[in-house]
């Protein structure tokens, strides 16, 4: 690599204040040692308060403010097509891709350190990458940096900010592979300024979701520092949560009233991320409630036209998926509550196939639950002939399953890589594998009928797959499920100490609280008596309605 040229003059702030430069690079020491936040080199582009001529915007003013101080050097140059010192402005008519806003708000000094500029080339680029702390140890923000989009002007400070790292941080957990044209939950970002309830619920889940990330002590994506204090840091998301989680509560009353006037897309998508800010937390109890109500929103949707088809697709998948890892461990009284039509299941979930989270095969989807469904007409009461030779059939349907083929074809359809295609083979061969040794455990006559040389053989193959996906694997984090069902099967200490081990890794690629639940699920079941043991499977003991929980 070539040596990088030293600027050719003083950077920002010392040349408005009328100082001798050092010309460090990327940014002056001189600004560093005296606590300031150095404006580099490069060319500033700012709002100057003109109306747009074209575009969306045309015919609107900005509201950002031109100056950051009243009675800075700046003053004077405001709404000019230059600062005084050579540096470019927006023109009228134009709208810069990057606006410093300096907006006082309630919550500012609590905000402080959250934000920090980094440069990019031609402009100064101002993006978040601190939970804590600016990038320079020795600086202090009176006010947070902030990005400024004409759509979010005006908007609290502390919800842009967790907005942001929803777009940059959370939406990746919730696809297989992440990208610019195959995430539509980004898409629901321009509907929270109009829609206060999608605002607060997705600014609980990113709140809650930042708040595990710094109590585990992981960056801030894109090197991010970690917070020096990071208990107070945690706390203080935390809390953001709740607040934010309370009003959309409020919110969703008030929504649910009035479906007829409000998106439905958009009270679907709230339903949706209440469950997410559940499995965020933990994964306990408050989650049944809400995919309740998302059932009962899913089948008044039927009588409306989608804003975004294909968030409509996500967001419904996202729903089945839910209610079909749930129903596994569900008692069958609350199972029938749920109301969802288990037979748009493959059309559902077949939409979405290629970028699902979870990366598995709608129709070893559709197996486990009719094998849930099987062993909630079982419980309590032997299973007979009729019961073991469905569940068998079950079992011969999902080894029969082409996984290869399922695999191929979907990453054509993101036109992904061959190792991201292998990535995904091993992820739905791990699916098949669970959803058979679940059936074993579900209806106890098959695993019975098939003996333990079967399970075991099972096991082995579910672990020579999941050993074939490390943590650098791109579906990593869709094995939880595998991972927790084989963990529930084995009952060798060493065995159990690699899938603890690997549930507390997957913590570190997706800090979500379930996944700390079914670590708990898991010493719970291997700490049952040899006697329970014998007298009903494990299926049968997390179908205790104390259990209530949802892996997904």
């Amino acid at each position: 690599m070539g040596s990088v040229q030293p600027p050719t003059k003083p950077c920002h702030n010392c040349r408005r204040q009328r100082l001798r430069c050092d010309r460090s690079y990327p940014h002056c020491n001189k600004c560093a040692a005296s606590g300031k936040e150095c404006l580099g080199y490069g060319k500033l582009f700012r709002w100057t308060g003109a109306i747009a001529s074209r575009g969306k915007l045309a015919g609107r003013t900005s509201s950002a403010p031109v100056n950051a101080d009243a009675g800075d050097a700046e003053d004077a140059d405001a709404g000019t097509g230059t600062d005084g010192d050579g540096d470019e402005t927006t023109q009228a008519g134009s709208v810069s891709p990057v606006v410093r806003s300096r907006r006082s708000s309630p919550n500012a000094g609590a905000l402080n350190g959250y934000f920090a500029r980094r440069s990019s080339t031609g402009a100064e680029a101002l993006q978040v990458v601190s939970v804590s702390q600016p990038a320079s140890p020795t600086a202090k923000l009176s006010s947070p940096w902030v990005l400024v989009d004409p759509l979010f002007q005006g908007l609290d400070q502390a919800h842009r900010f967790y907005l942001n790292y929803f777009t940059t941080r959370v939406c990746k957990d919730l696809v297989s592979n992440d990208g610019p044209e195959c995430n539509p939950f980004r898409s629901l970002i321009p509907l929270t300024r109009a829609h206060p309830l999608l605002q607060h619920i997705i600014v609980a889940a990113s709140a809650a979701h930042m708040s595990n990330l710094i109590r585990m002590g992981l960056p801030y994506p894109d090197g991010g520092f970690i917070p020096a204090n990071r208990d107070a840091a945690s706390t203080r998301a935390l809390n953001d949560a709740l607040v934010s989680k309370h009003t959309a509560l409020k919110l969703m009353s008030t929504a649910i009233q009035n479906l007829d006037t409000i998106n439905a897309d958009v009270v679907l998508a709230a339903s949706l991320f209440f469950i997410n800010v559940e499995l965020i937390e933990s994964g306990k109890h408050g989650w049944r409630a809400h995919l309740e109500g998302a059932a009962k929103i899913m089948s008044f949707l039927q009588l409306t036209k989608a804003w975004d088809s294909s968030l409509r697709d996500y967001l419904l998948s996202d729903c089945f998926i839910y209610f079909i890892l749930a129903s596994a461990f569900m008692p069958a009284r609350y199972a029938a509550s749920l109301n969802f039509e288990s037979s748009q299941i493959p059309f559902v979930l077949g939409k979405t196939v290629a970028n699902s989270y979870l990366c598995c095969p709608p129709e070893l989807m559709e197996i486990l639950h009719e094998a849930s469904q099987l062993s909630n007409s079982v419980m309590g009461d032997e299973s007979n002939e009729a019961t073991t030779m469905a569940a068998l059939e079950l079992i011969d349907r999902a080894q029969a399953y082409d996984i290869y083929a399922w695999a191929r074809d979907t990453a054509r359809a993101l036109d992904l890589p061959n190792d991201v295609m292998q990535s995904r083979m091993h992820a739905g061969a791990s699916h098949r594998l669970a959803a058979c040794i679940y059936i074993l455990q579900a209806i106890p006559s098959a695993g019975e009928r098939l003996g333990p040389e079967f399970a075991a053989f099972l096991t082995d193959d579910l672990l020579a797959h999941l050993n074939m996906m490390p943590v650098e694997d791109p579906n990593f984090k869709a094995t939880t499920w595998p991972t927790f069902i084989i963990g529930a099967e084995t009952r060798d200490p060493v065995r159990q100490k690699f899938i603890m081990e690997r549930l507390r890794i997957m913590t570190t690629v997706c800090p979500w609280g379930f996944i700390h639940t079914a670590m708990e699920t898991l010493q719970v079941i291997w700490n049952l008596a040899a006697e329970e043991r014998g007298s009903k499977s494990w299926v049968q003991t997390l179908k205790d309605p104390e259990m209530n929980f949802l892996i997904v």
